[in-house]
């Protein structure tokens, strides 16, 4: 994604060379420094970077670098956003002169330079900025090799406040609504601890629940009314927005939008006709937007749902366009118009990259989502897609060169073939998660295997050895293991899950242990206002300044597929509480009380703010699409700073769709349970919780498969229980040699057995009966 400036900034730098007492240089001023921390490239014992900014000048409060370092650095991080007008160095009296350094400030997560200085011959020295450089951290870089001992480093300037920053709530929620017999909290910062609290009824302000709010917070999980009521959270004279609770709220309120996303996003064909850079299969999607893992992945978890939904996408065939544009797709033969909507988007991604033979190895690593679901989706695709889809994996899969039209700038891969281990490790940019070739080739093994491939076990040894690697040598303290992974930090619990369910017996030893150590460290890092999983350790929230917004949506997948490693039963309801608390962040509950996207209002039942603004232009041209993530919270924001406003940029991503996309279809799979009884009444008593029952005023219903030993199936429609369940049902008559339904049979006699399954591939979820009598 091309990384824009919210504003051209210039600057005017001011340096002098000062022979003053450097006491009177902070006469009636408020040195900032005193207020922020200090870390360093290195120190030596004694001489730590917090000596720096203590507002002591002596040699005994100085800062010493290690002169052998690689590099050497004094970086100042401020509690929030400030306008830097000057910064003061005061090199140690009796030290060398540092002469040449540079100034800089972080953009994008990258240390961008502000001021280069040279021949400088003065311990003294002060840089002033007009405008005011304004950021939450500022650095001094001096090179390589160099002793330097700096007595003091000040900054002045002022706390950074946006005139239009809106009053936010002091109560906040899901402005949307919230999941039947889900985790249920709100955020309330500002409120003293055991406040009590009362969640009442929006129409008549009748009480229908009361609790304490400790340490800012508030939980009211065990509320779970069957109602389309809207109901307030109220707390002395404070109040939430309105809110609902439905048995599948979310996916209510998101399925449809998640589809007509990925619709407007196409390149090409979506809601415009541009050729756009940075751009393949979507709009400023590059090589790493991991759609059509995501959009199977919906599929799989809950095929239902998917195939009700209205068709609106019909085949736009490539002749129809001017020349430039030949090529672009149309290599795979078109789709059954009666297909979903979601199989036509699978269908366009992988038509685009066999049209244009894309072979970056994520582009490539991608295909095998698509080969391994075939079995699924042939119904409604042509057996030609198959056939030129699986020849070009198996003819690309080990090439190690890359041709231009297939990458980006954004291309750190040092080869392409998906076979060798995976060692690199990607930027906070988010373009190289550890582990991304894992479940392409669990895939492209099962599917070789299955095709009878003599070779099919070298793709199981590449995923095994990718694996092995990572639980040797990923450390979860580390930030860029996981969070600074940004949009694509699910990737990598995703395959520590997928090895786990399908390969259990092969898995490399260690595994399990390790996703555990990675819900210890997420939870450590969560015990805040808004249960929210902080960047480090440290005093970073989110990584430096990025627009995270792809983290905060991918996050849930990565917590669901740890939950269905994780043993602990505690851990696991602290994991619960993480995914929904950042389905809520999305929604508003977060420390600027906005939705992440700013036609939220529009799109978007029951959502009352939306994020600031919406990006025009840019590469993905998204303005009009509906359901784009624009914004989220920045590092200036947390841990409860709203007065900063619109600050940091703003701008819709397809990167940060799918990551919602992926979080929901973990989800939906996590929370899909059958079972099959015989009850009292004698019948066969079929039970299917999912993500299912959107409309309390309709009957919703799904049909289903019942499977004999011998291969004849018959199919079953189950209704919802009621309207608010998110249990369907359905009760089949029992014969002496079989079951029926809708006059429809199939035999199930003594000893015989009887299977029923709800998900497809990896997600399936599946159930068993013998018969007794």
């Amino acid at each position: 994604m091309k990384i824009y400036l919210l504003k051209k900034i210039s600057f005017l730098f001011l340096v002098s060379n000062l022979a003053l007492n450097p006491n009177s240089w902070s006469q009636q001023k408020n040195n900032l420094a005193l207020t922020g921390t200090a870390t360093a490239s290195s120190s030596q014992s004694g001489f730590e970077p917090s000596k720096a900014t203590d507002g002591m000048f002596g040699l005994e409060s100085s800062w010493k670098n290690k002169a052998e370092s690689e590099e050497t650095w004094l970086m100042l991080k401020l509690p929030g956003a400030t306008e830097i007008t000057e910064l003061f160095i005061h090199m140690t009296e009796g030290s060398s002169v540092v002469s040449d350094f540079k100034i800089q400030t972080i953009l994008n997560g990258s240390w961008r330079n502000v001021k280069e200085i040279s021949s400088n011959t003065s311990h003294r020295v002060v840089v002033g900025f007009e405008p005011p450089i304004l950021t939450d951290r500022i650095r001094l870089w001096m090179g390589k090799n160099e002793s330097v001992s700096i007595a003091e480093l000040e900054a002045y300037g002022q706390q950074y406040v946006d005139s239009t920053a809106m009053e936010v709530r002091k109560i906040l929620v899901n402005q949307s609504g919230y999941n039947l017999d889900r985790p249920k909290r709100f955020s309330a910062p500002s409120l003293a601890d055991q406040s009590p609290f009362e969640v009442i009824k929006a129409k008549d302000r009748k009480v229908l629940y009361s609790g304490f709010i400790e340490k800012g917070k508030g939980d009211f999980s065990d509320f779970n009314p069957n109602s389309q009521e809207e109901y307030i959270i109220v707390s002395g004279h404070e109040e939430s927005f309105p809110f609902r609770i439905g048995p599948y709220w979310l996916e209510r309120v998101t399925y449809r939008n998640i589809v007509d996303f990925m619709i407007g996003a196409r390149h090409y064909i979506g809601s415009t006709n541009l050729i756009r850079p940075l751009s393949f299969e979507w709009r400023d999607g590059d090589f790493f937007n991991w759609a059509l893992q995501s959009l199977v992945a919906l599929y799989l978890a809950n095929p239902g749902a998917f195939e009700r939904m209205e068709k609106t996408v019909s085949y736009v065939h490539n002749s129809t366009f001017p020349h430039e544009y030949k090529g672009l797709w149309g290599a795979l033969e078109p789709f059954h118009e009666d297909a979903p909507d979601l199989i036509k988007l699978i269908h366009w991604d992988v038509d685009v990259k066999i049209s244009q033979c894309l072979e970056h190895e994520m582009q490539k690593a991608e295909l095998a989502h698509f080969l391994y679901a075939w079995p699924y989706l042939e119904k409604w695709l042509p057996q030609q897609n198959f056939d030129r889809v699986y020849e070009y994996a198996r003819k690309k899969w080990e090439k190690t060169t890359v041709s231009a039209n297939s990458t980006s700038q954004y291309d750190l891969s040092p080869e392409h073939n998906l076979l060798t281990l995976k060692t690199q490790m990607g930027t906070t940019k988010g373009e190289m998660p550890p582990g991304y070739s894992v479940i392409p080739n669990l895939m492209m093994y099962e599917v070789t295997k299955k095709r009878g491939e003599q070779d099919a076990e070298k793709y199981f040894e590449a995923a095994y050895h990718q694996m092995e690697w990572m639980i040797q040598n990923l450390d979860w303290k580390d930030p860029i293991v996981t969070k600074g992974q940004r949009i694509s930090e699910h990737i990598t619990m995703r395959a520590f899950a997928y090895f786990y369910s399908q390969f259990l017996e092969r898995a490399p030893k260690g595994l399990k242990e390790k996703v555990t150590e990675w819900a210890k460290i997420a939870i450590s890092r969560s015990d805040n206002y808004w249960d929210f999983r902080k960047y480090s350790d440290d005093e970073d929230w989110v990584p430096p300044s990025w627009n995270e917004t792809g983290n905060v949506l991918g996050f849930p997948a990565a917590v669901f597929s740890a939950m269905s490693i994780v043993e602990d039963k505690e851990l696991n309801q602290k994991l619960e509480i993480l995914a929904w608390s950042h389905f809520d962040n999305a929604f508003g509950k977060n420390p600027v009380g906005r939705h992440f996207s700013h036609r939220g209002p529009e799109e978007i039942e029951g959502v009352d703010l939306g994020w600031y603004n919406a990006h025009k232009g840019g590469y993905g041209l998204l303005e009009e699409v509906r359901f784009v993530f624009d914004g989220s919270p920045k590092s200036f924001h947390y841990p409860n700073h709203p007065e900063v406003g619109n600050l940091g940029w703003t701008e819709g991503w397809v990167q940060f769709n799918t990551a919602f996309n992926t979080s929901m279809a973990y989800s939906a799979n996590h929370y899909t349970y059958l079972t099959l009884s015989v009850n009292s009444k004698n019948k066969l008593e079929i039970r299917l919780e999912a993500p299912l029952n959107f409309d309390p005023t309709l009957t919703e219903s799904i049909p289903i498969l019942v499977h004999n030993e011998h291969g004849q199936k018959i199919s079953v429609t189950l209704l919802e229980e009621f309207p608010y369940s998110r249990v369907f049902v359905a009760n089949l008559n029992i014969t002496k040699s079989g079951i029926t339904s809708n006059k429809e049979n199939i035999k199930w006699e003594k000893g015989g057995s009887l299977t029923v399954s709800y998900g497809l591939g990896y997600f399936k979820k599946s159930v068993a009966i013998i018969r007794q009598d």
